[in-house]
């Protein structure tokens, strides 16, 4: 059996060797595992994949800039029985990915993903803003939303088998590629398990941009299920707006401020609704939406 050990690496000279050199590669040959490393160089302007060639790993060019971009050149040059993911930049434990791998080996599961939070993060790993907050909130409304059951949805090392990458149909360029992949897997009715993972601080500038990063997460979630973001709020400020303007008729009363609040809301809920439309169509069109009633023809 073989595994392949995928690393994105945009400009991670100077860290993408040692993480290249940490995949334990003596300890998988004990465990009767093959493993190839293959580095996809998204266009780096520095020696990245010179570094890491001379590290031992086979180097892939993808010239189109993109999280996803990088992984679904990967996973498609990528040879092994099962592939495992993970950053270039240090913040990953390759070196435990013979334990990582196990619920996968023995037959428990189909796809792995890591979690931080269960696990061990190192100081200086993950700032607040992402520990106590942003992650935890993006994980939550995922979890809400596709029931994935999972602690640590944006956990960037993660196993699957070949078979499972094939189910999974990924399509996204950027960093929102993170949370298809778990939407997928949930989808798809893949076998999860959640394995608890040190997490060290990154060596090299960080590529996250925290808020923009965030949005496109989000963002992506709604294109899945635009009903709870558009289509619920519309309808609730639809029926207080419609109740609010009614209510005043009736009264025949002269209640201009409440007029102008229960118009305010119509016109919301008339938005939102149009939104919940437009979303579901931009959504079945990339065949990403299944709430919005859209079909692509």
């Amino acid at each position: 059996m073989k595994v392949s050990v995928v690393i994105p690496a945009l400009n991670e000279e100077g860290i993408v060797g040692k993480t290249v050199r940490s995949v334990p590669l003596k300890k998988l040959h004990d465990i009767g595992l093959e493993t190839e490393i293959l580095v996809v160089d998204n266009a780096s302007t520095d020696n990245t994949g010179k570094e890491a060639a001379e590290a031992g790993a086979r180097v892939v060019l993808e010239p189109k800039r993109g999280y996803g971009n990088a992984y679904i050149r990967g996973f498609t040059e990528a040879q092994g029985d099962i592939m495992v993911m993970g950053d270039a930049d240090g913040t990953y434990p390759f070196d435990e990915m013979a334990e990582f791998i196990q619920p996968i080996l023995k037959g428990e599961a189909e796809f792995v993903i890591g979690s931080r939070l269960k696990g061990d993060i190192k100081p200086g790993a993950m700032p607040a803003l992402h520990k106590y907050i942003g992650n935890p909130f993006l994980t939550w409304v995922l979890n809400a939303l596709f029931s994935t059951g999972i602690s640590d949805a944006h956990c960037g090392m993660r196993a699957m088998t070949r078979e499972a990458w094939n189910k999974l149909g990924l399509k996204t360029s950027g960093m929102e590629f993170a949370s298809e992949m778990v939407i997928e897997a949930s989808r798809k009715k893949l076998k999860i398990t959640e394995i608890p993972i040190t997490y060290y601080p990154r060596e090299g500038e960080s590529k996250l941009s925290s808020f923009s990063d965030g949005w496109r997460h989000l963002r992506f979630m709604m294109l899945y299920r635009p009903g709870p973001f558009l289509l619920i709020p519309g309808v609730i400020a639809l029926i207080l707006g419609f109740s609010l303007t009614a209510l005043i008729w009736f009264q025949g009363v002269s209640r201009m401020h409440s007029l102008i609040l229960g118009g305010l809301l119509l016109l919301t809920g008339y938005q939102l609704l149009l939104s919940w439309l437009y979303f579901g169509a931009f959504g079945a069109a990339y065949g990403y939406s299944s709430d919005s009633g859209i079909k692509r023809s």
